[in-house]
């Protein structure tokens, strides 16, 4: 544990009008490393220009000029940031001279956390997301280091005048399982149909033969829910399932709305196994906190318990509404921040950090965490198709990361997978992070 050490902040007056999203970063900051802010402290932290003598200095390169104050919250002015964006990132000599810093840590750390890029967007993909492509840390680096646990651990080491600090926060090991599918299949015809368009229309009665097969003969969901409950259970470890609420819309599953009691079977024996139950919001609730809260009451009036935790369904998270969604609705935590595309951290963190709103500029009563690893985004092709070597290596890093800091390593591995790649994959994944 870091000896507790206090602080003072100083702020610039061209910074004073940020002073909640600069306390929400300073949050974090006090949380991971035992710091406490006190106004009569020796050693002083000074954000903006003209820094008292001895202060850690930090450089405001995001506050003002970065970003714009409107009724509706704080926004990126993308105009003005790209002209700043160089000196906001960290370089790759040394950071800081003794209490000097280079570069701004703290609107980097806030950026990252708080997703202000991904407020208003001008570019979506497929399936209306922020594309990782678009990120600050993917432009940069080709991937999501966790900048801004860097940038605070630089600061801390400032503070607490080591070059090392240690974390106040423990490494753990969290693995989460989408439940997209109860059964092998959504709608019970669905595999007859496809199966009649492989015989009849593809003239391949063999694939029609695999493909009933698959989907009639596989004792789903107890086949993949037992194998990743035992999986986590051999290494000391506790699962996460998350599971749709009553949806009929074509991108979610429907087993809610038409196989209750089975999933009330499956839900029962999740929890008597000391598992978690988690909330997989379906594809619409991103923006839409009506249908989110019903699909909720709906997912605990047919589990017989409270849900606290979750993941959005598809990823879809809007930077605006998504986190107020949550927290108005009392949720503990969301690790729905990921990308398929790259692992690693979209929130510039592998450790637990508040969420905030964008809108009324206030800290959160909900946890985040990015999720690091994803097995679909890893194998089968839709975004990479890597070896299972290949897969670990493309792994290391970020556990690297979550041990350093004391984060947590989330890693989603959906109850449907049942064949290698992925569960050799998972299984060697688990034995590395354990």
């Amino acid at each position: 544990m870091t000896e507790a050490r206090p602080y003072a902040l100083s702020l610039a007056s061209s910074v004073e009008p940020f002073r909640p999203e600069i306390l929400h970063v300073l949050t974090c900051l006090e949380r991971w490393y035992g710091l406490v802010r006190m106004p009569s402290a020796a050693r002083v932290l000074h954000y903006g220009d003209a820094p008292p003598p001895g202060a850690v200095h930090v450089p405001a390169i995001l506050f003002p000029g970065g970003v714009a104050l409107a009724p509706d919250g704080i926004r990126l002015a993308r105009t003005r940031f790209a002209a700043l964006e160089d000196a906001l990132v960290p370089p790759a000599y040394k950071q800081r001279n003794g209490r000097i810093f280079s570069y701004d840590v703290i609107g980097l750390a806030f950026l990252l956390l708080a997703r202000l890029e991904e407020r208003d967007a001008p570019l979506k993909d497929r399936y209306a997301r922020f594309p990782h492509s678009e990120a600050l840390t993917v432009r940069r680096t080709g991937g999501a280091p966790p900048w801004a646990d860097e940038a605070l651990d630089a600061l801390a080491g400032a503070l607490l005048e080591t070059e090392r600090p240690t974390s106040a926060t423990d490494y753990r090991l969290m693995p989460t399982h989408d439940v997209d599918m109860l059964r092998s299949y959504h709608r019970w015809w669905e595999p007859l149909r496809y199966a009649a368009g492989d015989a009849l229309k593809r003239g391949r009665p063999g694939r029609a033969l695999r493909r009933l097969s698959d989907s009639y003969t596989t004792n789903e969901p107890w086949r993949s829910v037992e194998y990743l409950m035992a999986a986590s259970e051999t290494r000391g470890l506790t699962s996460r399932f998350y599971m749709m609420g009553p949806s009929r819309h074509s991108m979610d599953s429907p087993y809610a709305a038409i196989d209750a009691a089975l999933m009330r079977r499956v839900t029962d024996r999740i929890a008597a196994r000391g598992h978690i139950l988690g909330f997989h919001p379906g594809f619409m609730t991103a923006t839409d906190g009506t249908e989110w809260q019903r699909q909720h009451h709906g997912l605990e009036a047919i589990a017989g318990q409270p849900v606290r935790e979750g993941r959005q369904h598809v990823l879809r998270y809007d930077a605006t509404l998504t986190p107020e969604i949550w927290a108005e609705a009392g949720m503990v935590c969301d690790v729905t921040l990921a990308w398929p595309e790259v692992t690693g951290f979209r929130s510039g963190s592998c450790r637990s950090h508040p969420a905030y709103s964008l809108r009324a500029r206030r800290t959160l009563a909900l946890e985040q965490i990015s999720t690091a690893v994803m097995e679909f985004g890893l194998f089968g092709g839709k975004y990479r198709s890597l070896s299972i070597e290949a897969a670990l290596d493309d792994c290391r890093p970020a556990l690297a990361a979550c041990r350093r800091f004391g984060g947590n390593f989330v890693v989603l591995m959906h109850t449907h997978q049942r064949r290698p790649p992925e569960t050799v994959f998972y299984e060697h994944l688990l034995d590395l992070a354990a």
